[in-house]
């Protein structure tokens, strides 16, 4: 278990309980979206801060704003929960007041719900669990702890999920995090020598499946002949194997690698650079050109600092509504992005790099449409839906 809390961030609260009690309200102006206790939809506008407004109007706290964050990673994996927790840093640096704990490398539902239910007897005020595989542990740490506000990320409310199956306490946050692989899917597709992509993922269920399925549908978007293979590690952190799958990938012809996993992408950077021609690889979650500018072709930043800092923030206030679910994608996360470096901009052409840069302002001003993995006609959720969709049908060309 790890505490967030730096030695200034400590001196902050020793200053809250002795001297002060002054609150710094956590950045945000926007409409809360929660003012409504029978509210079933928080729009994403309603999450977002501009990370500069002081809300210390609001009036002081004598007690600290206790959050527990849970995640499959670790705070410094450079992918997924990095990203979360540095969300969690910002929040707190945003607000005096708030107390973010977070546990790592929490992948078991049994697990998830233990530590949960320990957080919540420990009288913490809001659990967020950063692992869109949990639903059925968030919902029954929810009904068991009906005082305690309770958020998981990410997914996207079905029939089976949402309604009365959902608690009043419980939110849903979708931050669309395969808007960026649909960007990384047609820089792929402009960039590839061989003609042929490829995707390794870690587990198969909605949240995840439409990074691959997205990647692939951004790439025919540019060349629907496109060959696109994937395969499913089961794994978010095995770096061997995920080298031995990246290999053979390369060895059937993907010159371009996504790797909707987390430090595992370690072991697929590693078959691009012993790889004997050019391989490109396509890291998720976080900034990740560092780890190889000559392998990294750009990284699949899901948004997910935004989000962390949006729904804490959100949950200090008590402005999540009952039942709620927060969406957010590339029209109102700005971390939303597949950046193109300085290296690969001067691979392209002119004219490739316009159409790029077309399909980014597409899918940010809503032009292009990229699919939801469960609601709506067509949906990225399930494999091969993104070999299968007409690109031309959701704004491209």
């Amino acid at each position: 278990m790890s505490r967030i809390m730096n030695g200034k961030r400590l001196l902050r609260h020793l200053a809250l309980v002795f001297a002060l009690l002054l609150v710094v309200a956590a950045c945000g102006d926007d409409d809360d979206g929660g003012d409504a206790a029978d509210d079933t939809t928080t729009t994403a506008a309603a999450a977002s801060d501009d990370g500069g407004d002081d809300g210390g109007d609001d009036g002081a706290a004598d007690e600290p704003f206790r959050v527990a964050l849970i995640y499959p990673g670790t705070a410094d994996d450079l992918s997924w929960s990095n990203a979360w927790f540095d969300g969690a840093e910002q929040a707190m640096a945003a607000n005096a007041n708030i107390e973010v704990e977070s546990v790592e490398l929490l992948d078991d539902p049994d697990a998830v719900l233990q530590q949960g239910s320990a957080f919540a007897g420990q009288g913490f005020d809001f659990i967020m669990i950063a692992h869109g595989a949990m639903v059925d542990p968030a919902i029954t740490l929810a009904q068991q702890f009906p005082d305690v506000q309770v958020c998981l990320a990410p997914h996207h409310p079905g029939e089976a999920t949402g309604g009365d199956a959902q608690p009043d306490n419980l939110c849903w946050v979708d931050p669309a995090q395969h808007n960026a692989n649909f960007l990384a899917g047609a820089l792929a597709a402009l960039v590839t020598e061989t003609g042929h992509i490829a995707s390794l993922n870690g587990f198969p269920f909605p949240a995840l499946t439409r990074q691959p399925e997205a990647f692939v549908l951004g790439a025919r978007c540019v060349n629907p002949d496109i060959t696109f293979t994937q395969q499913y590690i089961e794994t978010w952190v095995d770096t061997a194997i995920a080298k031995s799958a990246a290999q053979s990938q390369i060895a059937g012809g993907a010159d371009v690698i996504l790797s909707a996993t987390d430090s595992a992408v370690f072991g697929i950077l590693e078959a691009a650079q012993e790889a004997d021609s050019q391989v490109w690889v396509i890291p998720s979650y976080y900034e990740s050109q560092s780890l190889g500018e000559e392998v990294v072709l750009t990284s699949a930043i899901h948004g997910l600092t935004f989000t962390s800092q949006s729904i804490i923030d959100q949950a200090s206030k008590g402005s999540i509504g009952a039942k709620a679910f927060v969406e957010f994608d590339a029209t109102n996360n700005p971390e939303i992005n597949a950046p193109l470096y300085d290296n690969i901009a001067s691979m392209l052409s002119d004219d490739d790099r316009a159409t790029y840069d077309g399909i980014v302002a597409g899918v940010r001003d809503g032009n292009i449409t990229v699919p939801d993995e469960t609601s709506g006609d067509p949906t990225v959720g399930a494999e091969g839906s993104g070999t299968s969709i007409d690109p031309a049908s959701i704004g491209c060309g």
